[in-house]
């Protein structure tokens, strides 16, 4: 999978003549290529966050019923078509290219040694250093990596656009609040991951979190214009019913 990358890599260094761009521009053509399977989990996540009022009022109406919240939420995610597990797949359609990139970095002979930006990205195949010390620090060695403290500021962003919990923090569900904390923890954990990986590494992770987060601003502010909220469908007979009792 990795020689697959290396190909189009070849491609792009053939006529930008740095590696760094040609990580850059791999992972624009990645995400374009994989943007109709993102698409459909991104439209998946905006209606999650349409009906969180609706999960709301389900979870205050049997609070005292845990099992009839979970089994009337499930058939409310059924009748609007939604999963609520959609958020995991762009990270998990992702992995395999993280991991063939990172085999790349490692085995690819025409990488080692290959600058991006004088100074401070020296080689893509080794961390990246914007300023260094001389006595070690634990984890830190002796050198200071921005780049994984980048990765994780573009990942903030993406769970940010991507979060399905409304502005009014008192509508937030249960799973929304479960997802948020994940969503945190997995912006720390990636960070220390990366911190001693390949720069090479680091650019395209980056450069694939960023990418993913203009991508889900952008879907989220064509739905917001073509959507009818799922409040508005799903309240008028819920309101009905409740007139017949």
């Amino acid at each position: 999978f990795s020689k697959v990358l290396l190909i189009f890599m070849n491609i792009f260094h053939s006529f930008t003549g740095s590696w760094g761009f040609s990580i850059i521009l791999l992972t624009v053509l990645l995400r374009v290529g994989l943007y109709p399977l993102n698409a459909w989990s991104m439209k998946s996540m905006h209606r999650m966050k349409e009906i969180a009022p609706l999960v709301s009022e389900i979870q205050a109406r049997y609070k005292k019923d845990p099992k009839k919240i979970q089994l009337e939420t499930m058939k409310l995610y059924k009748a609007k078509k939604v999963n609520p597990i959609s958020g995991c797949f762009p990270l998990l359609i992702q992995m395999p290219f993280l991991i063939g990139m990172f085999n790349l970095l490692k085995n690819a002979f025409v990488l080692r040694g290959a600058p991006f930006i004088p100074g401070w990205i020296d080689n893509l195949t080794s961390p990246d250093v914007l300023f260094s010390w001389e006595t070690p620090i634990i984890f830190f060695g002796t050198s200071f990596h921005i780049l994984p403290v980048l990765l994780g500021f573009a990942m903030y962003l993406q769970q940010k656009f991507m979060s399905t919990a409304p502005k009014d923090k008192s509508l937030l569900t249960d799973q929304q609040k479960q997802q948020a904390m994940m969503g945190k923890f997995m912006t720390i954990f990636f960070t220390f991951m990366f911190y001693n990986l390949p720069s090479g590494l680091n650019i395209y992770w980056m450069s694939s979190m960023t990418l993913s987060a203009l991508q889900q601003w952008l879907t989220n502010k064509r739905l917001d214009k073509v959507v009818v909220p799922a409040v508005e469908v799903l309240d008028a007979p819920d309101k009905k019913r409740h007139r017949k009792r």
